[in-house]
């Protein structure tokens, strides 16, 4: 949670950030899927609204209210199990691409899983007054379980790897958003790119991992392949995107903004270990 008056741009920021996520995350609903793609398309959808609504204190107490912290903690760990099962499964099934985007979208709940149970452990320690330290105030108790071994410092610790998986990966999404496109190479087709020559002579597209294969097909003759130099992303949650199209850069765009907003909005956490962070809270 963070107030405006003090982070206004951090506040900005991540409204903004988190917004564009979840408007991205409806139009990806609306593309056809199946039903794993539909699954986990939704449990995005939800992840950036819940993150929407952590940003301000009002409405975070307002999602509290209905759906206790400890039961957003379980919904987001059962959700990164999700996700690392089906990483395994097409590891299993030799699909690397398939494997590793689903083990980063795996990397990405876990360490919502982790964020939340931070705070749930921060709301416990102030709450309880942590026990036999009753008498400190606020500033008193955060400090002491920032301390090593403390509850904070345990936690930060933990965090290391997850805000650096948060970080390499928005500034890769980043760096995939603004790289130039890569033209397409002209249909070798015997009537030109625009064929309209009937059944005889067809031009049937065929999608591989390198790119769109487009193949001239004559009747009685064998089947020739050309290849058209348009390379597509693989995805295993979103539909094929070729490289540089304008839905490309914008799903790669959401995708910095989902890691980027949770990498910033979680850097208060790590202060404990690495006070440098406090940088951020401006």
């Amino acid at each position: 949670m963070f107030a405006f008056d003090e982070v206004p741009v951090k506040f900005v920021g991540l409204l903004v950030l988190f917004v564009w996520c979840s408007v991205w995350s409806v139009y990806e609903l609306t593309r056809p899927q199946d039903l794993k793609q539909r699954i986990s398309n939704s449990l995005h959808l939800v992840m950036a609204l819940v993150m929407v609504l952590m940003v301000a204190p009002a409405t975070w107490k307002a999602l509290v209210a209905v759906i206790p912290l400890p039961l957003l903690v379980g919904l987001f760990a059962v959700s990164t199990v999700w996700f690392l099962w089906w990483s395994l499964d097409a590891f299993r099934g030799s699909d690397r691409s398939g494997g590793l985007h689903f083990l980063g979208h795996a990397a990405m709940f876990g360490a919502m899983t982790w964020h939340l149970s931070a705070m749930a452990a921060m709301s416990t320690i102030m709450s309880r007054g942590m026990g036999g330290m009753g008498g400190m105030d606020k500033g008193e108790m955060m400090a002491a379980q920032g301390r090593p071994g403390g509850v904070l410092w345990t936690f930060a610790l933990v965090g290391v790897p997850f805000m650096t998986y948060l970080l390499v990966s928005s500034l890769r999404s980043l760096w995939r958003a603004v790289r130039p496109g890569e033209a397409a190479a002209p249909l070798d087709c015997a009537c030109g790119p625009d064929c309209t020559c009937g059944p005889e002579c067809s031009c049937a597209p065929n999608h591989t991992d390198g790119g769109v294969e487009t193949e001239l097909v004559g009747v009685g003759g064998p089947a020739v392949s050309v290849a058209v130099a348009a390379p597509v992303t693989t995805h295993s949650c979103h539909e094929v995107r070729p490289v540089g199209s304008v839905k490309y850069r914008l799903e790669t765009l959401a995708a910095f903004a989902m890691n980027f907003g949770m990498f910033w909005m979680s850097t208060g956490l790590m202060v404990a270990i690495l006070p440098f962070f406090a940088m951020f809270a401006f």
